[in-house]
Parts: structure tokens; sequence; C-alpha cells
């Protein structure tokens, strides 16, 4: 049982470290994409974007932010992020603690609490890879489902 869960977490990383590659891709594309239409714009006035799907029309805030924390952390290493923050905490934190602390010391301002929820998202799957290289521990839980990190003694 204990290699099934192993293998799960395994893979749980996995994903979480592809979707990071794809949300950093499609940041990439979306700035293409915007320079192509500006040039396209120059040259030809009357040229007119076919309407994309509803589902891509408006970006949801999610999406948003996601690729604000993207540009964000760009340049960034968040295993020294989390690590960090972690060894300057007096107790154990929960991950959106964590990413409550560094939108704190990053001064997003009103933009932090939009943030966090993805803040929080990219911070678990760093955890995760903490855990597996054990410079991080749980150190029991928030309530039943929240985790509570620290420091690997």
């Amino acid at each position: 049982m204990v290699e099934v869960v192993d293998e799960l977490k395994a893979k749980l990383v996995e994903i979480d470290g592809k979707m990071e590659e794809l949300r950093r891709e499609i940041v990439v594309l979306e700035a293409q994409k915007s320079a192509f239409e500006t040039v396209i714009g120059v040259y030809d006035p009357s040229f007119e974007l076919a309407a994309p799907p509803s589902k891509a029309r408006s970006a949801s805030s999610r999406e948003t932010a996601s690729g604000r924390v993207t540009e964000l952390l760009k340049g960034r290493n968040n295993r020294h992020i989390v690590l960090d923050i972690l060894r300057r905490s007096e107790r154990p934190a929960t991950t959106a603690e964590i990413a409550e602390k560094f939108a704190s010391e990053a001064d997003l301002g009103s933009e932090a609490s939009r943030l966090e929820s993805v803040l929080t998202s990219r911070f678990s799957a760093t955890l995760n890879g903490l855990v597996k290289q054990g410079l991080v521990r749980q150190a029991g839980t928030a309530d039943s489902r929240r985790h509570l990190w620290e420091i690997s003694r």
C-alpha cells in the first residue's frame, strides 16, 4: 500500500511539473500571438480576428492570475523561496500560509488575495519535490486536509 501511495505522489509531482511547463508555454504563446496581431494590424488595419470559442474568449481570472504568478516568479527559485520562508517561520506552516507570506513580502498590494491560490498551487508542487529530496517534511495537519510543513532536521 505504501508503494502505491509513493507512486501516486511521484505521479502528482510529475503532473504538477507538466502543468507548470504548459503554463509557461501558454505565456510565451500569448506574447507571440499578441505580437503577430500587432504586426498584422499595422499592415492590414481591416484585419479582424476570428472570434475564438466562447471558452477561450474571456480568460478566467485563474488563467490571468496564473500568468501573473508565472511572470512574478520568473527568474526566481521556488525551492529557495519556500525553504527561506519555512526557515524563518516560528512554527510549521500550511502551503497557503507560505503563499501569503511570499505575497506579503513581494508587496503585491491589492493583487495579493487574487494571486494567493495560484501561489499556493505552485508552492504545493514545490513542497512535494522538497519532501522527496528530504529537505522538508509534513508536521501534521492544520485540519483534516491541510498539511503543515517544516524544515527536516
